[in-house]
């Protein structure tokens, strides 16, 4: 005997417009992804000029976790920095610490650079 139909039928039905509307989301997002530039190039001339390079002398000071200051291999004493400072004026200044490295070392330095006027200090990191 059969059953009444219902207006259901037990057979799996493929209704194809949402799947259509997915795909075509995904190929837009591809799209967009495939056709987009990382990278925009801008061709510049530069003018030319005169005069003399930027003669930018770096000083590299090194504080190890003990509060040792090293300029150029040598240990000198943090009173004696700002002579130091005077005689050779730097204009830039990279300051390497080690990671165990008290930070009141290293304030004590940067302040000591900023009261004798070097404001362009790099703080030296390892990568990684």
């Amino acid at each position: 005997m059969r059953k009444p139909f219902d207006g259901q039928s037990d057979e799996p039905k493929l209704i194809l417009i949402p799947l259509v509307d997915v795909l075509l989301a995904v190929f837009l997002f591809l799209a967009i992804l495939a056709f987009k530039t990382p990278y925009v190039s801008v061709f510049v001339q530069l003018p030319k000029g005169e005069g003399t390079e930027a003669n930018l002398k770096t000083l590299n000071l090194v504080i190890d976790k003990s509060g040792n200051l090293l300029v150029g291999g040598k240990v000198i004493k943090p009173s004696q920095l700002a002579e130091m400072l005077k005689e050779k004026k730097p204009s830039v200044a990279n300051v390497m610490a080690d990671r165990d490295t008290p930070y009141r070392y290293v304030a004590e330095v940067l302040s000591t650079l900023q009261r004798l006027g070097i404001t362009d200090v790099n703080l030296i990191l390892k990568r990684g």
